[in-house]
């Protein structure tokens, strides 16, 4: 037998073969990445049906971020900042302020008052950003900051600051995590567009709606234990409402899904 022939004939037989196994190969990957044009091209042509727009420079390759987890603090009397006080600590992690003599802020309607304020009186205050002022009722609610982005709706991470009719502060309630500790591994986000597809795809968006801003934040993920949670990477969606109202959506940057933040932290993931 001429081994040396059918060594050859072998070597070809797997040649072709390799040939057409990686032929397959780039015909399907074709049709894939053919399908996913498809798939976005229907859908903007579907926001665009429903007049809904988004701005033109979101980022096509977000990159990675990685899962972060953080230990709720226990509060003691030595945390207050101000001395003329009265305080009490409420389930060892809410920290309840009053002041005895009301502290003027500057300008109640303003976000760099309020943060210099909280800054200024509050353990870690510049660790807050502020989320929302609710005139009516003169309070304003801050969430904790990890890494330059916001801790969305968590009731662990959170500063509620109240006022009276004057514009100076009375009270203030105080949540933190501490001993923050990123993930060793990084993981790759979703593009900002494709929080935006899910969203149309559940049917959250409205009609002749504006969406104003896609930005990356925290949620709380899932319960480790009592005293510790996990932060998952989370897109903020803004949109402004045909109303001339506004509203926020959240959507998991990692894993995609929708976020409703309708779940005590304690109860686990959401």
């Amino acid at each position: 037998m001429d081994w040396s022939r059918t060594k050859s004939i072998f070597i070809i037989v797997f040649s072709i073969l390799n040939i057409f196994l990686y032929t397959l190969y780039l015909e399907s990957y074709t049709e894939a990445e053919n399908f996913s044009v498809l798939t976005e091209s229907a859908v903007d042509d579907r926001l665009a049906g429903d007049k809904i727009t988004y701005p033109d420079d979101l980022e096509t390759e977000p990159g990675e971020e990685s899962y972060i987890s953080g230990t709720r603090k226990v509060f003691t009397k030595d945390d207050v900042l101000v001395e003329d006080t009265r305080v009490a600590v409420e389930d060892r992690y809410l920290l309840n302020v009053a002041f005895n003599e009301p502290i003027r802020i500057g300008d109640e309607k303003n976000k760099e008052s309020l943060e210099a304020f909280l800054a200024a009186n509050v353990y870690k205050g510049g660790d807050y950003v502020l989320w929302d002022v609710i005139e009516e009722e003169n309070k304003a609610i801050f969430y904790q900051e990890i890494n330059g982005k916001t801790l969305y709706h968590s009731d662990s991470g959170k500063v509620t600051l109240l006022w009276n009719g004057e514009g100076e502060a009375v009270r203030y309630e105080q949540t933190i995590f501490t001993d923050l500790v990123e993930n060793a591994q990084n993981k790759d986000l979703i593009p900002p567009k494709r929080a935006i597809e899910t969203l149309y795809g559940k049917g959250t968006l409205q009609q002749n709606s504006e969406i104003t801003s896609v930005t990356l934040g925290y949620s709380v993920y899932v319960a480790v234990s009592d005293d510790t949670r996990m932060f998952l990477p989370t897109w903020r969606v803004s949109v402004e409402l045909e109303d001339g109202s506004t509203a926020d959506y959240f959507v998991n940057a990692i894993k995609d899904g929708v976020i409703e933040f309708n779940k005590p932290e304690e109860e686990g993931s959401q």
